[in-house]
C-alpha cells in the first residue's frame, strides 16, 4: 500500500461528553496525487467486564446488540438491548413503535426542529440492522460497536470508559484498502460539568413574609433581562496555568459558555472577547438558531492564530420576538485618540496619540421593543457594549476611553432614550473611570488624574449629565441576605466579577439611566466557595475568568421619548 492514513484526535485529555470529531488526512508516498478515496469510521466503547447490559426481551440474557436509533431518540438505555439481532428483528413490530413515539416526543420538545434534521427512514426501517451497535472482540477485549460516523458525541453510557476509533480509507470506485486500519484508543470518558443553575432574583412583592422571587425565566411580564458577560477569548485562556489544559481547550469551552449563556434566557447579550472566529464559526450561528440577531465589532490588530488571523471584539445580541435594530453606531477608540490629540496643543503629539490610540471598541445600538397584544408601546432603549483597556497602569487611557463612549451616549440621551451601558471596564469601583460614569465627573485631586503623561487632561472635560447609576449597586439593599455576602459593604458593587489566581475584583458592570428605567431584579453573584472550588475562575464547571451579570428592566411609567431624528455620528 503506497498511501498513508493519518487520524489524530485531541491528544492527552479526558474526553468530554460533546462531540469528538477527528483530524483525518490521507497522503501517498513519493506523490503529490491522492486516488479519490472514503474514509470509513467506526467507534467503540470498551465492555466493563464487571458491569453488562441485559436483553430487554429475555431479561436473562446478555445484551450483544443495541439499537443506536434508540440513542439518538432518547429512549430509555435499559429499552435498547438485545440479545442478537435476530431477536431484534423478531420484536421489530412494537419497536418500531416506540421509535415513533419516541420521535414524536422529541419533534414536540425541539418545536419540531430535529426531524427536520434527521432522517426518518433510519428510524423506521428495520433493514439498518447491521448498522446497529454489536459486540466485537480486540486483542482479547471485548468492545461495543457505538458509531459508524466521523462525528462521534459520548453517550450517559460512555462516561468512565475508553472509546477506540478505527479508521479505513478505501479506493471509491473498488473499495479496495489504501492503508492499514488506523486506531486510536482515547482517555476515559468524563461527564461536563453542570453547576448549579445561577437564578434571577426578581424584587416583586408576594403574599406572605417574604418579598422575594427566585426564577430564572424569560421576562415575558413587560421587563427585559439584559446580560453582560466577558466570556475569556481563547487568544488570552492558553496563559492560564491553574486551570486542567482539557477544561480550557474551546472544544469544551464552547459548549460550556453556550449552555450557560442559553440557560440565563435574557433579551439583550453584551458579550466581551468574542474571538472573530469563535463569532463567525459558533456564536452566530447557534445564538440566531436560538432567535437573536447579531451585531459585532472586532478590534482593529488581529493575530496570528492556528486557525489564521484573528482577534477578540464585542458582539451584542438582541431577541428578535422582543426588540427590533433602529440603527447602530461603532467606537474605534484609537481612530477618535488621533482625531483629538492632533487638535491639542501639546509637545510630543505622537506619543500621546500612540499613548491613547489603543485597539479597543465599543458598540452602540438602538432598539426599539416589539409591542404584544397586551403592550401596544413602542419605547426605544440604548445600549452600549464596550471592552476597555486592560493594562493596569494605564489608568489614563481607561478614563479617557470611557470618557469618549460617555460624550457619544449623551448625544443620544438628548432624544429622552434610556442608555444601558455594558461591559468589562477593566477599572475598579472609585476608579476614575468608575466615578466619572456614576457620578457624572471626576475631580481634579482623584489620584487617577495624577496619570497623565503628556498633559492631555488639561485640554479636557470630564464632566456628564446622564444620570447612570450601577445595577447591582443601586438594588444591593434588595439582596437577600446570602447574597449580601457576595456583596462589598464599602462599595455595594460584588465582591468580584474577575476572579483569577491572581487577581480579583470587580471590573465588569450594568450601568443605566435612572430617571428612565428601574431595576426589577437582578442574577444572583457566585460566591467565594463557588470560585474557589477548582483554586479560580475559569474551571470545568464556569469557562471564563469572568462572571456574567444581568439585570432585569422596566420603563418607568413617566419615560417619555421625543420623536427626533437620531444623530448619523456620535463621534
Amino acid at each position: 500500500m503506497l498511501c498513508e492514513l493519518r487520524v489524530t484526535l485531541l491528544s492527552n485529555t479526558p474526553v468530554i461528553g460533546f462531540e469528538i470529531t477527528p483530524t483525518v488526512t490521507v497522503t501517498c508516498r513519493g506523490s503529490l496525487v491522492v486516488p479519490p478515496h472514503s474514509v470509513k469510521f467506526e467507534w467503540y466503547r470498551k465492555q466493563d467486564q464487571t458491569v453488562t447490559s441485559t436483553c430487554c426481551v429475555h431479561h436473562s440474557e446478555i445484551a450483544t446488540f443495541q439499537c443506536m436509533c434508540c440513542v439518538m431518540l432518547k429512549v430509555p438505555v435499559k429499552d435498547s438491548y438485545y440479545c442478537s439481532k435476530r431477536c431484534f428483528s423478531e420484536t421489530w413490530v412494537d419497536h418500531q413503535a416506540r421509535h415513533k413515539q419516541a420521535a414524536e416526543t422529541l419533534s414536540k420538545l425541539t418545536d419540531g426542529s430535529w426531524l427536520s434534521t434527521s432522517s426518518w427512514f433510519a428510524y423506521e426501517n428495520r433493514g439498518l440492522v447491521d448498522a446497529m451497535e454489536t459486540v466485537v472482540e480486540r486483542e482479547g477485549r471485548s468492545w461495543i460497536k457505538v458509531g459508524s460516523s466521523k462525528t462521534y458525541i459520548p453517550s450517559a453510557d460512555d462516561f468512565g470508559c475508553i472509546l477506540r476509533l478505527e479508521s479505513i480509507a478505501t479506493d471509491s470506485t473498488e473499495g479496495n484498502p489504501l492503508a492499514p486500519t488506523n486506531i486510536i484508543l482515547t482517555c476515559p470518558v468524563i461527564s461536563a460539568a453542570h453547576p448549579r443553575p445561577r437564578c434571577l432574583i426578581k424584587f416583586m412583592p408576594q403574599e406572605g413574609p417574604s418579598n422575594f422571587n427566585l426564577e430564572l425565566q424569560s421576562s415575558a411580564d413587560g421587563t427585559f433581562n439584559v446580560l453582560s458577560y466577558n466570556v475569556l477569548s481563547q487568544l488570552y485562556a492558553y496563559y492560564i496555568r491553574y486551570c486542567d489544559s482539557w477544561a480550557l481547550m474551546w472544544e469544551y469551552r464552547r459548549h460550556n459558555l453556550l449552555r450557560e449563556i442559553i440557560e440565563y434566557q435574557a433579551d439583550i447579550l453584551c458579550l466581551q472577547e468574542v474571538q472573530s472566529d469563535h463569532f463567525e464559526n459558533f456564536f452566530e450561528p447557534e445564538l440566531v438558531k436560538c432567535g437573536y440577531s447579531v451585531l459585532y465589532r472586532e478590534k482593529t490588530n488581529k493575530m496570528y492564530t492556528s486557525s489564521g488571523l484573528a482577534i477578540d471584539g464585542c458582539a451584542t445580541f438582541f431577541h428578535r420576538r422582543r426588540f427590533k435594530e433602529i440603527k447602530r453606531y461603532e467606537l474605534e477608540y484609537a481612530k477618535v485618540a488621533s482625531s483629538v490629540v492632533s487638535t491639542l496643543d501639546i509637545e510630543k503629539k505622537n506619543d500621546a496619540q500612540i499613548r491613547l490610540a489603543k485597539d479597543n471598541v465599543a458598540l452602540v445600538v438602538i432598539l426599539e421593543k416589539i409591542n404584544t397584544d397586551s403592550d401596544t408601546s413602542h419605547p426605544r432603549i440604548c445600549v452600549a457594549n464596550t471592552h476597555i483597556h486592560a493594562q493596569p497602569l494605564h489608568s489614563d487611557v481607561k478614563l479617557w476611553q470611557v470618557a469618549t463612549l460617555i460624550n457619544g451616549l449623551e448625544k443620544i440621551a438628548k432624544s429622552d432614550i434610556p442608555v444601558i451601558l455594558c461591559g468589562d471596564l477593566n477599572s475598579l469601583p472609585g476608579s476614575a473611570p468608575y466615578n466619572l460614569v456614576v457620578m457624572g465627573k471626576v475631580e481634579s485631586d482623584h489620584q487617577d488624574m495624577a496619570e497623565d503623561p503628556y498633559g492631555v487632561f488639561q485640554h479636557l472635560v470630564f464632566k456628564h449629565s446622564l444620570h447612570l447609576v450601577s445595577a447591582y449597586a443601586s438594588a444591593s439593599g434588595m439582596f437577600l441576605e446570602q447574597q449580601q455576602r457576595n456583596i462589598d459593604p464599602k462599595t455595594n458593587e460584588p465582591t468580584f466579577t474577575n476572579f483569577t489566581q491572581q487577581f480579583r475584583g470587580t471590573l465588569d458592570y450594568i450601568f443605566y439611566t435612572a430617571d428612565s428605567l428601574k431595576v426589577e431584579g437582578l442574577l444572583e453573584l457566585l460566591d467565594l466557595e463557588t470560585v474557589t472550588k477548582y483554586t479560580a475562575l475559569p474551571s470545568p464547571e464556569w469557562s471564563s475568568d469572568h462572571v456574567a451579570l444581568m439585570a432585569n428592566f422596566s420603563f418607568k411609567p413617566f419615560c417619555r421619548q421625543k420623536d427626533v431624528k437620531l444623530p448619523d455620528t456620535l463621534w
